[in-house]
């Protein structure tokens, strides 16, 4: 019974909160990317672009701030992005008259290819009211997917609010 009402619980909040992908407004792809960062390390060598210290990156209406972030592909692609914080947060603002999403967790994983986000360790995403909280969230704006949880200890709970419909 419980699976079945975190399961209608998690479409629900995929319809209502996700029902544009969470790198949402169209014209972000296009906008060019600032990064400030304490340090910068590039190794051309090994595909890895580091920043530490007080990151900041943005695209367009998309902001992420974190203590590190990770970047894994050839100078001009990018194939994944991993970001560590206390916490990393971002935000972006999606297309349409949507409610600004942000979110926050210790560890961020973007998977390019995929367009798929990870949230880890007490991760939270809010829009519009709504808050999905667990220690584990993924999303995968690709095929409109929200999975929290954690299936290796089946300990970890999954938390939503959902305001009422106007």
């Amino acid at each position: 019974m419980k699976l079945i009402k975190c399961n209608i619980a998690l479409i629900t909040l995929a319809l209502m909160a996700f029902s544009s992908p969470i790198w949402a407004l169209s014209s972000d792809k296009q906008k060019p990317v600032e990064v400030e960062a304490d340090s910068f390390n590039l190794d051309d060598s090994k595909k890895i672009t580091v920043y530490s210290g007080n990151v900041i990156i943005t695209q367009g209406s998309m902001e992420i701030m974190a203590d590190k972030v990770t970047i894994y592909g050839a100078r001009g692609t990018t194939d994944k992005v991993i970001a560590i914080g206390k916490p990393v947060k971002f935000k972006q603002q999606p297309d349409g008259n949507q409610a600004l999403t942000r979110g926050e967790a210790k560890r961020f994983e973007y998977l390019v290819s995929k367009d798929t986000l990870i949230l880890v360790d007490k991760a939270t995403l809010w829009q519009g009211g709504n808050t999905f909280s667990s220690d584990r969230i993924v999303y995968d704006s690709k095929r409109s997917i929200v999975k929290a949880g954690d299936k290796k200890s089946g300990s970890k709970r999954v938390k939503i609010i959902l305001q009422p419909a106007k």
